[in-house]
């Protein structure tokens, strides 16, 4: 079963780390993509307040044989990058053990990846690889990827998990976020309605497949007693004032 894992390690470790100035707050995004041969990073979203410095230090970086500036939205530029044949590092090290960058970002001190792995053995040599290299790794994250049979348990359709983990992995659930409601119905061709109303049914499926399957039978005698308990009253007010609300 594959594994997903996520890492950080510091800028200075990484060949993309070194391209953002430290006196500027921001941050660049590795650009999701299928896996294809065009190399393990082909593309980065980069803020256009430090597009120029990173295109020029892209330009000269010796494992880069090209890079263009294919796109812009809003506040940011798409860059494509090619890398040539004797890249090493990290990026090396995602490569022999086979695994697939999902969602990467960067600041001028740290960069952070979210990886699968096809095996735990895969990410444990992943980990010997950095080590030997002398790269500082720290796990963040470790799970197993959710197979079919965990997703119908987790009473996920196929849709809602799709929304869920791309809303994941594309920074909707930090604080603050990376990403908004339009840009997930952008990503997946849906409405930012669509998206908002799949999110809080996915949410809603899963919370009360996992966190709330153990105490059903406790609300289910709450409901019918006829009330929640004595802050809310009984079950018909609050049923009320939570619609209200929506």
């Amino acid at each position: 079963m594959s594994v997903i894992a996520t890492v950080s390690i510091p800028a200075t470790a990484f060949p993309l780390g070194s391209m953002l100035d430290s006196d500027l707050d921001v941050t660049v995004t590795v650009e999701t993509t299928v896996p294809t041969s065009e190399g393990i990073i082909p593309y980065l979203w980069v803020p256009l307040e430090a597009l120029e410095s990173v295109h020029e230090r892209l330009e000269n970086e010796s494992l880069v044989d090209a890079v263009a500036i294919i796109d812009r939205l809003e506040d940011n530029a798409l860059l494509k990058i090619d890398w040539n044949e004797q890249v090493n590092g990290i990026l090396e090290a995602i490569r022999q053990n086979e695994a697939i960058v999902t969602s990467a970002v960067g600041t001028a001190s740290t960069w952070t990846f979210r990886l699968r792995f096809p095996t735990y053995d895969a990410l444990s040599s992943f980990y010997t690889t950095c080590t030997n290299q002398n790269i500082s790794v720290e796990l963040v994250q470790l799970h197993e990827a959710v197979t079919q049979e965990n997703q119908r348990r987790f009473g996920l359709t196929t849709p809602q998990r799709t929304l869920i983990v791309a809303a994941y992995e594309a920074g909707y659930f930090d604080v603050p976020r990376e990403t908004t409601l339009v840009d997930l119905g952008e990503r997946l061709e849906i409405s930012d309605s669509a998206v908002s109303q799949r999110l809080r049914r996915g949410l809603a499926a899963l919370i009360d497949s996992t966190l709330a399957a153990g105490s059903r039978s406790t609300a289910e005698t709450a409901f019918a007693n006829g009330g929640l308990d004595d802050e809310y009253g009984p079950t018909s007010e609050y049923t009320r004032a939570d619609d209200s609300s929506q």
